[in-house]
């Protein structure tokens, strides 16, 4: 491992006990982040986002995975988010925002404002779908926009399966279609605990496919302040190098 990822990941699961000392978990409806995404081959050359989302309903974070918190509320909520990646020069920028009926059948839109280079375009989309039960998602989506847009439209499936002896498994499957070609994903997390996973994913095209490996660290510092760490590695590719991820996050 590079010595910046392990570094990196010796520091957040050294700070975790104080975390847990120093943080209660109090709910929230108010989420919002600060997040740097890059590879170790140019660190320099990475995307940088902001967030935020309400939720119509507080937000109750001791009875899952911290990063499971806004999934498994199943409530309604809108958020706003950009990003900005100056190494191909595109910045984005964009509202969606997602009902859910008490039927437990939910409608989300969005809405995103892209540039790239001296181009602009706008996309918008809708997804459509239905809670099976407190732990199971599966939606239907389409996505269009301007003429420089990719008109796309898939399936969606989710589930977290709860464990005795550790909180679960965060399960995910989609299918998408643009350009003539289809796109698959699969991906499974296991959460050793409520703030570390470790997981899996494999996607595939008419390309060809690429399996990942990851783990993700939510380290919570205080009532209202968190930190989370992400490292993965796309094995068997032509991709080099680690992929990280490191967020501040806000909740209130």
């Amino acid at each position: 491992m590079n010595k910046f990822n392990a570094s990196a990941l010796v520091i957040a699961l050294g700070l975790s006990n104080f975390g847990a000392i120093a943080a209660q978990d109090n709910s929230y409806q108010h989420e919002a982040g600060v997040g740097y995404v890059t590879n170790t081959e140019e660190v320099s050359d990475g995307i940088l986002g902001i967030n935020y989302r309400y939720y119509a309903k507080p937000i109750t974070q001791n009875t899952s995975p911290y990063a499971l918190n806004g999934f498994l509320a199943q409530t309604s909520n809108i958020g706003a988010n950009y990003s900005t990646f100056d190494a191909i020069d595109v910045d984005t920028m964009g509202v969606d925002g997602t009902y859910v009926f008490d039927s437990k059948f939910f409608v989300g839109m969005n809405y995103q404002n892209n540039s790239i280079g001296n181009a602009d375009f706008n996309t918008y989309g809708i997804e459509l779908g239905y809670y099976v039960n407190s732990l199971t998602a599966i939606s239907a989506f389409y996505d269009d926009g301007d003429d420089n847009a990719t008109e796309s439209y898939g399936l969606k499936v989710r589930r977290y399966l709860e464990l005795e002896s550790t909180p679960g498994i965060d399960l995910s499957a989609s299918w998408l279609h643009a350009n003539s070609d289809n796109h698959y994903n699969l991906g499974a997390d296991w959460y050793v605990s409520n703030s570390w996973s470790v997981g899996s994913g494999y996607t595939r095209n008419e390309a060809g496919g690429d399996f990942d490996i990851r783990t993700a660290y939510w380290l919570r510092v205080s009532d209202n302040f968190s930190a989370n760490f992400a490292i993965s590695k796309v094995v068997d590719s032509e991709v080099d190098g680690v992929g990280i991820g490191i967020a501040v996050i806000g909740r209130f």
